[in-house]
């Protein structure tokens, strides 16, 4: 937990914030926020012990010491995890539009190759993100109980894990859990929150799905992960599911909603 009295979870919030608004403007997947936040931003300033070099230590340090850089080092993981994770890519053009005179081209690629060597250049091991197990998982239920699917849609399940998930990408706690628990336990969050299913058949359907899989879903681990989850008063924004468009190839164009400047995201802080 790189959080101190500079940088707090204020801070942190701030930016994912931005990032989901960002991301609603563009069309971009809320998954692709959680992988900057939690994939690039936590583990890149968490890696200031380990950096290879005396000039991404100090990066890291600053980082950790001025809002404005920690806001920079926030943007670019956005910029980068697009790159990475969406079929389109903001260019660099319009990433210095939306932060509206903040920073420069030479900030955001000397941002990027800071995270790059202090990660070791290690960026696309670490995306898979919660959503991915609870789809893979909620297929399994499917496939493990006939009457499951006659009584709840999938969709609903998706859309309920959806806020726990976002929820865990507000709270850093989540970015040194295993990604496979946060996945179990926003599955098993969104399974308590469906009021069409009694407390049985919840638990008839969480012991099925147990014998399919080559780890213990009722471990202390994800017990832990599923408490905080289930205990956090952050308060999230409903997911909505908004596709990429197909016929962008390259870059956005700037016809899409501009969202709120990062320099009033500092201020706010």
């Amino acid at each position: 937990n790189y959080l101190n009295s500079q940088i707090d979870a204020t801070c942190r919030k701030a930016m994912v914030d931005w990032c989901y608004t960002v991301a609603k403007s563009f069309g971009f997947s809320r998954e692709t926020v959680g992988v900057a936040i939690t994939s690039i931003l936590d583990r890149y300033l968490s890696s200031s012990s380990s950096s290879n070099s005396e000039s991404n230590k100090k990066a890291e340090v600053a980082a950790l010491q001025s809002k404005q850089i920690f806001q920079l080092a926030a943007i670019t993981s956005l910029y980068m995890a697009i790159k990475i994770f969406e079929p389109v890519q903001l260019g660099i053009g319009m990433t210095i539009k939306i932060c509206r005179g903040a920073y420069k081209e030479s900030d955001i690629y000397a941002m990027e190759r800071d995270i790059l060597f202090s990660l070791d250049w290690r960026v696309c091991i670490a995306t898979t993100t919660p959503m991915e197990y609870v789809r893979h998982l909620s297929e399994m239920l499917l496939l493990s109980s006939d009457w499951y699917s006659g009584i709840i849609a999938n969709d609903d399940i998706l859309q309920h894990a959806a806020k726990y998930a976002d929820r865990a990408t507000n709270d850093i706690y989540f970015s040194a859990c295993r990604t496979s628990a946060v996945g179990a336990a926003c599955l098993a969050g969104a399974l308590n929150d469906v009021h069409t299913l009694t407390i049985f058949e919840k638990k008839l359907l969480w012991q099925q799905l147990n014998r399919k899989l080559d780890f213990e879903l009722d471990s202390l681990e994800i017990k832990h992960v599923e408490q905080r989850l289930l205990s956090t008063s952050t308060l999230c924004r409903e997911p909505k599911s908004q596709p990429c468009a197909k016929t962008l190839r390259s870059s956005v164009n700037a016809s899409c909603e501009q969202p709120l400047s990062p320099r009033n995201v500092v201020q706010g802080l």
